[in-house]
């Protein structure tokens, strides 16, 4: 049974951002694990991916937007759909929160952001009344997205392996020629 599969730059897109949440998550929380000499370059590195997550969230939606996707499989539910529906929602929310709540948190401490060949400073001095509140937040979005996330997964590995409707063969590159 053949299966329509969303497009190369949808597919692209999906697990490049899968990977760089997942890559920042993980920088997050293991931050205090590297030897305090590197904590810039770790904190600099975390914004990148971070940052990353936004471009190509936006670049999702924006191919989202302009490009239908295939078709649930015949059969599903209405309220299958719905779920499916809202959990794309919240994930694509999510997918901007973390990062627009990490910005600020970011420029409150004082810290800029190195892309390299050029550098932001940060236009705020470093206030922890501010940025306190802000990490709290930025981390429970994160620790909220991640947990979407995996639900996600968890939702296309269950169409995978219980119910055998194929779905999951929609994100995945053909191996046809």
């Amino acid at each position: 049974m053949p299966v329509e599969r969303y497009s190369t730059p949808a597919i692209w897109l999906h697990w490049m951002i899968a990977l760089l949440i997942v890559c920042a998550f993980l920088l997050g929380l293991t931050v205090d694990a590297f030897p305090k000499s590197w904590d810039g370059a770790i904190v600099n590195l975390h914004v990148l991916l971070g940052l990353g997550v936004l471009v190509l969230s936006g670049a999702r939606v924006w191919w989202r937007l302009t490009h239908r996707p295939p078709a649930l499989p015949s059969g599903t539910s209405a309220l299958t759909n719905r779920l499916s529906l809202v959990g794309h929602i919240l994930l694509y929310v999510m997918m901007f929160v973390v990062p627009l709540i990490g910005i600020p948190t970011l420029l409150y401490r004082g810290r800029g952001i190195n892309f390299g060949l050029f550098q932001i400073s940060s236009p705020f001095a470093r206030d922890p009344q501010i940025f306190r509140p802000l990490t709290d937040n930025h981390e429970l979005a994160a620790y909220a997205l991640v947990l979407l996330a995996a639900g996600h997964a968890m939702a296309a590995i269950y169409h995978h392996v219980i119910l055998k409707d194929r779905l999951l063969l929609r994100m995945t590159r053909s191996r046809s020629p």
